[in-house]
Order: C-alpha cells, then structure tokens, then sequence
C-alpha cells in the first residue's frame, strides 16, 4: 500500500500555537511529506479562526488563483 504524499503534491498549514498537535511535530511532518506548507499563528482551529487563509491553501491546491 502506497501513501498518496509520496506521489502527489500536498499542502499543509501547521498551527503555531496548536494544543492538540505539537506544532514541531506538525511541522516535522509537514516536511516529510514535502509539502507546501502555511503556518498560521492559531490554535488546533485554524480553519475556523483564519478561514481566508485555509480557502487561499484549498484554491491553491486546487490549482486555482486565489
């Protein structure tokens, strides 16, 4: 069974003042995935408290201008 990071692009936004997930961790593998990657200065909730930030990521992995 493949992982799908290893053959197609990903993105990712870490949450730098996440509770949940460490955000060293969220970072860790962030790069291992080799992921284009955001990080917001949010808790575990980003998609809520920075939606214009989450929607610019999900239209960029999409493959559209934001």
């Amino acid at each position: 069974m493949q992982v799908v990071w290893r053959s197609r692009p990903i993105w990712y936004a870490a949450s730098t003042e996440d509770r949940t997930i460490n955000p060293d961790f969220e970072r860790f593998m962030a790069k291992r995935m080799g992921a284009r990657t955001i990080e917001l200065k949010s808790s575990h909730l980003s998609l809520i408290s920075h939606p214009d930030e989450i929607t610019r990521l999900i239209l960029e992995a999409a493959g559209h201008q934001a």
